[in-house]
């Protein structure tokens, strides 16, 4: 199965090559995600490589001594270009690196006899590395590798200064395309670059004071949920995550989630208060908009966690009865009925100074009427007629907000919308009318 190896630039090396390319406007973007891709599609981020030519040859320089980095590394038989955003670089690295290289055609070149599509040298059994400036899909660089393998040669990771993460493992997978992908970095390292360093403005705070949906990222990797993610951006909604804290730790997730929004760290800790205090601290590097707390853990773990985050922002919001609980389950665990269950969980809550409550939209109302202050937070939203999977006790987006949520949870339907966006903006517009 085809992978994208370790980025072979270090976070230093990263942070300089993105500084150089911005000073020589080699990296184009735009808080309105207008740019065109020439697959069609729009984007916030575009690497212009092969604008270099209108550059001063120091920039040209600097470009091929970059790429001359992993293909010293790789030290292949030799390299080949896949025209054109690469062409400027690849006389300059074959000096760099002592190798020759040779040129893959997307179309044979009129006039010539043999081998239309190659110019330069290739022998069977060579180790060759294919180089280029991003990969998106993957469908530009099929037809050099099908060339190479036609040729008989060895292929090396597919070397790209940019992994825009657009389905290219996918599409290789399907064509049976045995290469791995060796980039300097992702399209998400350059936008956390241009947003932590100013260049890029994280969303607009009004968007996000307007939206009430917070988007639950759950049971997906990084890489599955970074289009969605990407979209999701400059719409303000908040993205809670569970599973993948624990996959990515808190520390090295926190950084990255941030740059597309406020996050709701879904801990729901439940332990004793010191075991929850050292958890919650790994949050203080980049503290989240919110951090769940089961209120069942006792008054004295909801206050560790408010201890723990008082110098910092982030909510505390207290776990009362899980939504997949239906009466029979929570008889079984609790011996009370959902309701008397959360009225007790949410005094509980309101004692050890949490900021909100977590509940279903059922309890809402009642909640809202007791503790008006507090925020309200509910899971299981569907629209109407969309499957409701293991949610025992479920609203739509309209009835919950009238039954006093302030925050909405909603996941498949966001995630396997065919535009997150569109569909985030018609919850809105068509079933929160006059009452956002």
């Amino acid at each position: 199965m085809p992978i994208s190896l370790t980025p072979w630039l270090t976070p230093e090396e990263r942070f300089e090559v993105n500084e150089k390319l911005i000073g020589f406007e080699l990296i184009e973007w735009s808080n309105d995600r207008d740019l065109k891709l020439k697959s069609g599609g729009l984007t916030d981020i575009f690497i212009k490589l092969r604008e270099v030519r209108n550059k001063a040859k120091y920039a040209s320089n600097y470009v091929a001594w970059v790429f001359a980095n992993p293909l010293f590394r790789l030290n292949p038989d030799r390299f080949v270009e896949v025209p054109d955003a690469v062409t400027p670089f690849s006389s300059r690295i074959a000096e760099l690196i002592g190798k020759p290289y040779f040129t893959i055609r997307r179309e044979e070149k009129e006039g010539r006899v043999a081998d239309a599509k190659i110019s330069g040298e290739c022998f069977p059994r060579d180790r060759v590395a294919i180089y280029d400036d991003v990969i998106t899909d993957g469908q530009s660089k099929v037809g050099p590798y099908k060339e190479c393998i036609a040729r008989d040669t060895i292929i090396e990771p597919l070397v790209v200064m940019v992994d825009r993460q657009q389905g290219w493992k996918e599409n290789f997978i399907r064509q049976g395309i045995n290469m791995n992908v060796w980039p300097g970095q992702t399209l998400h390292d350059i936008r956390r670059h241009l947003v932590e360093n100013g260049y890029m403005e994280r969303c607009d705070p009004l968007l996000e004071e307007k939206n009430p949906v917070i988007f639950a990222a759950d049971g997906k990797n990084w890489e599955e949920l970074l289009p969605t993610l990407d979209q999701l951006r400059d719409t303000g909604t908040i993205i809670k995550v569970n599973d993948l804290l624990v996959a990515k730790g808190t520390e090295s997730l926190l950084p990255d989630l941030s740059v597309y929004g406020r996050v709701m760290a879904d801990l729901k800790c439940f332990d004793i208060d010191n075991t929850v205090k050292n958890i919650i601290k790994h949050l203080l590097p980049c503290p989240p908009w919110a951090v769940t707390v089961h209120a069942s853990a006792t008054k004295e773990v909801v206050q560790a966690a408010v201890k723990t985050l008082k110098k910092v922002p982030t909510k505390v919001l207290a776990v009362t009865l899980l939504t997949s609980f239906d009466e029979d389950r929570c008889e079984e665990v609790y011996v009370r009925q959902p309701w008397e269950q959360v009225l007790a969980l949410a005094r509980i809550a309101k004692r050890g100074g949490a900021d909100g409550f977590v509940c279903s939209a059922e309890e809402a109302s009642e909640l809202k009427r007791l503790y008006p202050e507090m925020l309200v937070v509910t899971p299981a939203i569907r629209s109407a007629g969309v499957d409701s999977h293991e949610q025992a006790r479920v609203k739509t987006p309209r009835g919950a907000m009238e039954a006093g949520a302030d925050y909405l949870v909603m996941g498949r339907q966001i995630y396997e919308s065919p535009d997150p966006v569109a569909e985030i903006s018609r919850i809105q517009k068509e079933e929160l009318r006059g009452i956002m």
